[in-house]
């Protein structure tokens, strides 16, 4: 299944959802008129005992409660990922951690991220859940965050989390997350049902004396009713979770290439004494969230969210599951500190011919990377395989990407991974990282990061150096690597930041592609910088709409890489015929007449457009900066970020 096929079946599964709620909510109201009936006599005298009136009160009233539970759930979760694990309890880990579990927590997640070109999550641990559990959350890959309990850090072994956490990135790449945080808040107002009844039956009792046998019926059936929510919502999140753990599973040992690692976690969970049970009393509420099933109890198991331990071990890996040891083979704690266990590596660099083949041995000045196995020329052009070879890659990361992002890791400095996890360095970095290198510029970055702080200039003269050294394939994995840092900003420093950054991007009159789409993701994360405009006027469902927007990014994409004029003209009419739409017509903008604002705003509309306008766009983009059949490294890295914006997550490219 490929990412645009994953997510159309979540929208599928979204409807699914909704079907399933009203039909639960009417389900509800009927039984809540029916207790009233019989408990107080009401609409007994009406006709068939039918009372329109008394049954519009009921349904108004039930209806607006748990419209009421559910929109202020959904208001809760507003912020994303972040909003559900502080809901349940967790604590965000510092990514600058010196904790030894929690760093290597870090530095598998850093890798899936880089691997599957989406920006690094927010993190999590639930510090006081011994069980062995995690959950991915969020409504896009921009406010994503990824939790994982005390007992799994604990208790598993490298091997063995990265399983989980690809498994994790299966539900944030193909649309799951958004779905279950809609589950969330559409099945809250629906256990607030359960809420009130159980209140209500507790009143019951205690004035039983003075109460009358309709009465203490009306409580019990509020109470039944409340159950028959929670009933509901248990087979609603069954319903809509079991399958897709399947597929998780599956996608976890596609992006490894290492059942043993996932299946051991899933050994492991068998053989704990907590098992993978969460002990928070939101348990029940997120359960279809978790990596393996939090709620226990006779009914949890009969409807639960997960198919059964053994049913996953086995399709994982059926050697496994007749393995008597707990762990599996998934390798020993002892090779923690090394980082991944030498079988793990193994099956992880499979078919790869070393770290030569993905560009990442010496010191060559540009990538090799190409979809297509075509060895570069002496210019270090290759060939990707063209935009069918790129679009094939959106949202599937493998195994190859996996490697190669555990490279790229690698061959970045200590000190600039170690300033990117702290706000001053990532500050300094990116201003480092952008711009150009003419005088003026040089002295706009020393000028913005003082107007900063003075740490922020002291780190600038540190990582400038390193900066310059690295390869453009690192430019977008740096800046990924900086946004939980960014995050911490308050709104005063990221305004400041963001005023800095214009500085240094506008010093020299220059407008590069890559920068902007760097600068878009930048004011996505940005505390309280994130222009909405864009977003305003609902769906854009039409290209039509859209012309003047893509022909603007078109524009700056033709003219990247300092292209003459009939150069950049014919890289773009690769990307507008790529469009295929024959209403109107695009031309290219003059190279002076692109604003990095027009742009920002731009790409901020197209954000607006239907999964399958999006794609159009990103292939048009694709097509554009390999019209002639090849591209260097920087015009990918210039897709892969116009990807990342759109939602459109582009993997590394990396020879196969």
């Amino acid at each position: 299944m490929d990412f645009f096929e994953a997510q159309d079946q979540a929208r599928r599964r979204s409807y699914v959802l909704v079907g399933l709620f009203l039909a639960a909510v009417i389900s509800i109201v009927i039984g809540v008129y029916l207790a009233l009936v019989i408990a107080t006599g009401v609409g007994l005298g009406s006709s068939f005992g039918f009372d329109p009136l008394v049954f519009g009160v009921v349904a108004l009233g039930t209806v607006g409660l748990i419209a009421g539970g559910s929109f202020t759930r959904t208001a809760q979760l507003r912020k994303g990922g972040s909003a559900v694990a502080e809901l349940m309890g967790a604590r965000e880990v510092d990514p600058s951690t010196s904790d030894p579990a929690e760093r290597r927590l870090v530095n598998v997640v850093e890798e899936m991220s880089l691997a599957s070109g989406t920006p690094v999550p927010s993190i999590y641990v639930m510090d006081n859940e011994p069980g062995i559990n995690a959950f991915a959350a969020g409504y896009t890959i921009h406010d994503a965050a990824v939790a994982v309990t005390r007992g799994t850090l604990e208790q598993l072994n490298r091997e063995e989390l990265q399983g989980v956490v690809a498994h994790e990135f299966s539900h944030i790449l193909n649309g799951d997350m958004r779905l279950n945080i809609r589950l969330i808040g559409l099945l809250f107002g629906i256990l607030l049902l359960a809420i009130v009844g159980r209140g209500l039956m507790r009143g019951q009792m205690v004035r039983r004396r003075r109460s009358d046998s309709k009465g203490l019926f009306l409580g019990l059936a509020l109470v039944a009713l409340g159950y028959l929510g929670v009933f509901f919502g248990k087979l609603i999140k069954a319903a809509v979770s079991r399958q897709r753990e399947f597929l998780a599973d599956a996608a976890a040992v596609e992006f490894t290439r290492n059942p043993r690692g996932i299946g051991g976690a899933l050994r492991k969970i068998q053989a704990s004494q907590s098992g993978s049970r969460i002990q928070d009393h939101h348990a029940e509420e997120l359960s279809h969230l978790f990596f393996a099933n939090g709620v226990g109890g006779a009914l949890a198991r009969s409807m639960a969210t997960h198919p059964p331990l053994e049913e996953r071990i086995r399709r994982i890996d059926p050697a496994l599951a007749e393995d008597p040891s707990p762990a599996g083979a998934a390798g020993s704690d002892s090779t923690e500190a090394r980082g991944t266990t030498a079988a793990g590596q193994g099956r992880a660099t499979s078919g790869l011919a070393g770290a030569a083949s993905l560009g990442l041995a010496g010191d060559r000045p540009q990538a090799t990377e190409g979809l297509g196995g075509t060895v570069p020329d002496a210019s270090g052009r290759a060939d990707p395989g063209g935009s069918s070879g790129l679009m094939a890659s959106v949202g599937t990361p493998t195994a190859e990407h996996v490697a190669w992002a555990g490279q790229l890791l690698r061959r970045i400095p200590n000190q600039v991974r170690e300033a990117v996890h702290t706000p001053t360095g990532a500050q300094a970095t990116l201003l480092a990282l952008l711009g150009g290198q003419d005088e003026a510029t040089t002295t706009a970055r020393r000028e913005a990061a003082s107007a900063l702080d003075s740490r922020v200039a002291t780190a600038l003269d540190e990582v400038i150096p390193l900066v310059r050294g690295l390869p453009p394939e690192t430019r977008l994995p740096l800046v990924d690597l900086a946004l939980p840092a960014l995050h911490r900003l308050d709104a005063s420093e990221a305004a400041g930041f963001r005023s800095g950054v214009d500085r240094v991007i506008r010093a020299d009159g220059e407008v590069r592609a890559f920068d902007f789409a760097l600068l878009h993701i930048l004011w996505r994360h940005l505390p309280g910088q994130r222009d909405q405009t864009g977003r305003r006027g609902g769906t854009v469902r039409s290209l039509g709409r859209l012309r003047r927007d893509v022909g603007l990014i078109l524009s700056a994409l033709a003219w990247a890489g300092d292209r003459s004029e009939p150069e950049a003209r014919s890289t773009f009419q690769a990307g507008a015929d790529a469009l295929d739409e024959p209403r109107g017509s695009m031309e290219l903008s003059p190279r002076t007449g692109i604003g990095f604002s027009e742009l920002d705003e731009a790409l901020s509309r197209v954000e607006r457009g239907t999964l399958e306008v999006r794609r159009r766009v990103l292939e048009a983009c694709a097509s554009a900066v390999l019209a002639d059949g090849r591209a260097d490294t920087e015009e990918l890295e210039i897709v892969r970020a116009v990807a990342e914006s759109l939602e459109l997550p582009l993997p590394p490219i990396v020879l196969e």
